[in-house]
């Protein structure tokens, strides 16, 4: 109620805003006869002074007979457009017309960035502090604090998420930077905040998260949680008291070791960068998540293992993370643990209809392959490899392939380059090895005799300069699958590989065209790009 008065109270000054600066409040306690003065000479200096640049903001906005058609927006049109652009440049439409002046103080949306003070969170914070003050909105749908943040601004942080709930915010963002190896200088979530029935997206980095009581987000729905040491109880606490949970990211929750989740409503889990630094010990991070439908393993796991123990429910599985290599990786021994973890999830996600594999998991395949160990069955039908168009990548394509005889559509989603520290593994224990793999995907028309029976589409995707540096084990590739696909459809190459240099336009039609004259099973087929569509009959 505090809040609400406060926002209404100031809503009734007439301050002319030309500027994001703390000079924008002005003493409640002047004299009348005085304030009047002041505005009257606001008025006038902000005519003097932003008269040009109005002309040249609202010239755009006149048709050829000079009309102003920006001015026949109502309000409720320009507060639509303005709600787009963070808060300061909004308050800087000021300089658009009067009318314009104090329209952003009816914004259902702030958002507040530190980028452009180079760290100056002292301005940054006077400005939230002069911009709230100012802001009259009942309702917000969103709220966004970016910044640098230190414990000397606590207490005023704690102002501003306040200022957010009391406005029933739907969606709030703390995406706040610290150091990361002091956890004393994290930022604590208010104990207020953890009864908010209001909020169905909330998103924070770097704080902490420590409900002494029942937490009531009765209508969260998205949940995302990054650079937290978040201790096992809270997570569970917030899970209980989320009953309409859809979507939960958790970004560098290095302390979490067990994902336990019941709930009935949560359908997405993302884990990413599951970081080990020097102060936490290596942990082994175990998922039990029965009745989620996607779940994504994603970004850098160091030295952080991963094991999904009951996902039966799960219909989408994305495995595109990497492990740090050190001196763990030998030839002697063929990196038998990180075989050990990339088959051991598969093997938990074997039924999954839609499957996605980065570059790492890739190569670490290829090894399995080269050292004969054995591939789960895949039951999945819709299969995505992430490759860089590396030689030995397409060890591991091959296996899964091999291992997929339900697939119906395969993506190759091919990489402008690689930072998962494959090609360092691919190196450590392929240099020594002879390898032709035009030769080896000819050999594996035995293997695939009885595969391959569903695959109906080809999707070819992403950096096209990688493609044609492989162009020959391309080629070898899709002739491989025009030959041995029977009931294939169409094979699309995506526009976005398409270059503009003119030579490679001209080697890509010569590609198309041999690619017409290979034998295949299925009686028609379509070869698809944005240059070329070639029907093969």
């Amino acid at each position: 109620m505090e809040a609400e008065a406060e926002r209404s109270s100031t809503s009734s000054e007439d301050i002319s805003v030309s500027s994001y600066d703390s000079s924008l409040v002005k003493n409640p306690n002047s004299e009348e006869e005085q304030r009047e003065e002041e505005e009257q000479s606001d008025c006038n200096d902000y005519e003097d002074v932003h008269q040009a640049k109005r002309r040249k903001y609202v010239a755009v906005f006149r048709d050829s007979d000079d009309e102003d058609r920006i001015s026949d927006l109502s309000n409720s049109i320009i507060l639509s457009i303005l709600a787009f652009l963070p808060t300061k440049d909004a308050i800087k439409t000021g300089v658009l017309s009067k009318r314009w002046v104090q329209l952003w103080t009816s914004v259902p949306s702030l958002s507040f960035s530190d980028a452009g003070y180079f760290n100056n969170t002292k301005v940054f914070a006077s400005n939230v502090d002069s911009a709230l003050l100012l802001h009259s909105a009942p309702k917000l749908s969103n709220f966004l604090l970016e910044f640098w943040y230190n414990s000397q601004l606590k207490t005023r942080v704690d102002d501003w998420v306040r200022f957010a709930t009391a406005a029933k915010v739907d969606q709030l963002s703390l995406k706040l930077s610290s150091n990361y190896y002091k956890n004393s200088e994290a930022y604590v979530l208010p104990q207020d905040l953890y009864a908010n029935e209001f909020v169905s997206e909330f998103e924070f980095c770097f704080c902490k998260i420590f409900p002494t009581g029942v937490v009531n987000w009765s209508s969260l729905k998205r949940l995302c949680i990054g650079y937290t040491a978040l201790p096992e109880e809270a997570i569970t606490k917030v899970l209980m008291g989320s009953p309409k949970l859809e979507y939960l990211e958790l970004c560098n929750c290095c302390q979490v070791k067990q994902l336990s989740i019941v709930s009935d409503s949560l359908r997405k889990l993302v884990v990413k960068d599951h970081l080990r630094h020097s102060y936490f010990p290596a942990v082994q991070l175990e998922i039990v998540a029965p009745k989620i439908e996607s779940l994504e393993i994603l970004g850098n796991f160091d030295r952080n293992k991963c094991r999904i123990k009951d996902v039966s429910a799960l219909v989408e599985a994305k495995l595109d993370f990497h492990m740090s290599m050190g001196c763990r990786c030998k030839k002697e021994d063929a990196c038998k643990e990180y075989q050990d973890i990339v088959r051991g999830l598969l093997e938990s996600v074997h039924h999954v209809k839609e499957l996605t594999v980065g570059p790492w998991c890739l190569m670490v395949l290829s090894i399995m392959s080269v050292k004969h160990r054995p591939f789960p069955s895949l039951k999945c039908k819709r299969l995505t490899v992430k490759t860089s168009m590396k030689k030995w990548d397409f060890l591991g394509i091959a296996s899964l392939l091999q291992s997929s005889p339900y697939v119906e559509t395969l993506v190759m989603d091919i990489k402008s380059h690689d930072n998962s520290g494959s090609e360092f593994l691919g190196r450590r224990y392929f240099h020594t090895r002879k390898f032709d793999e035009v030769s080896h995907w000819k050999s594996k028309k035995i293997h695939f005799k009885s595969l391959l029976q569903y695959l109906k589409t080809v999707k070819i995707s992403g950096f096209v300069e990688r493609l044609f540096h492989r162009k020959e084990v391309f080629i070898s590739v899709v002739q491989f699958l025009l030959k041995n696909a029977k009931v294939l459809e169409k094979m699309v190459i995506s526009e976005a590989l398409v270059m503009q240099n003119q030579n490679m336009v001209h080697e890509f039609r010569q590609m198309a065209q041999k690619l017409i004259s290979f034998p295949k099973s299925s009686p028609q087929v379509m070869v698809m790009s944005c240059s070329h569509i070639s029907k093969i009959i």
